[in-house]
C-alpha cells in the first residue's frame, strides 16, 4: 500500500479518538480512572498507558531503533494530565514519521521483536494500520470500564469522526 493519504486519515482518526477519550476520561471521578477492575490490564489509566507503550514500541521498530521496554505496560506516566501530554506528543510523532516517508517506504518490510519474544516482519503501512486497530481495541476496553463506572461511554466511531471533521472543514478520509 502506497496510499499515504489513507494512512494519514487513519492516524488522524486515531489521534481524534484518543483526544475524545482523554476528554471523557478527565470528566470521570479520579477514583474511577485508577480503579482496578476485572478487565485486561486493570484500570482505565493503565489501558491508556499501555496504548502509548505499544505505539512507542512500533514507532521504534519503524525507526529501526531499540524501544527499551521490558513489558507491555512500561513505567506509568503518573497523572492523567501527564499521560495526556505524552499522548498528544506521540500522536504528532506518528503523523510526522508518516509524513517523512515516500510512498515506496510504506511497502518496506519492518522487522520486529515483540516483548514476548515473537519476531516477524510487517510492511510499514501494516505497522501503522496495526497501531490504529490496536488503539481501537483498547478504547473498546475503556468504553466497557465507563459502563462499569455508570458513565456514558465514548463513541469513537468513524462516522462520528467524519461528521466532526466535515463540520470543522477538515479533510475527510479518502
Amino acid at each position: 500500500m502506497k496510499d499515504k493519504a489513507y494512512l494519514r486519515g487513519l492516524l488522524e482518526y486515531s489521534a481524534w479518538a484518543n483526544a475524545d477519550l482523554f476528554e471523557k476520561v478527565r470528566a470521570l471521578p479520579a477514583e474511577e480512572v485508577t480503579k482496578i477492575r476485572s478487565k485486561a490490564l486493570g484500570s482505565i489509566l493503565i489501558q491508556l498507558h499501555h496504548m502509548m507503550v505499544i505505539d512507542n514500541i512500533w514507532l521504534a521498530h519503524m525507526e529501526g531503533r531499540e524501544h527499551g521496554y521490558k513489558d507491555r505496560r512500561g513505567e506509568p506516566y503518573g497523572t492523567l494530565d501527564e499521560a495526556w501530554e505524552k499522548r498528544q506528543a506521540l500522536d504528532l510523532r506518528l503523523l510526522a514519521h508518516l509524513d517523512g516517508l515516500d510512498p515506496e517506504a510504506l511497502e518496506e518490510m519492518v522487522d520486529y521483536q515483540l516483548i514476548e519474544s515473537s519476531a516477524g516482519s510487517l510492511s510499514r503501512a501494516m505497522c501503522f494500520t496495526h497501531l490504529v486497530i490496536h488503539g481501537s481495541y483498547h478504547r473498546g476496553w475503556v468504553a466497557d470500564m465507563f459502563c462499569q463506572a455508570g458513565a456514558q461511554q465514548p463513541i469513537p466511531d468513524l462516522p462520528v469522526f467524519e461528521r466532526v471533521i466535515r463540520e470543522q472543514g477538515l479533510n475527510p478520509l479518502p
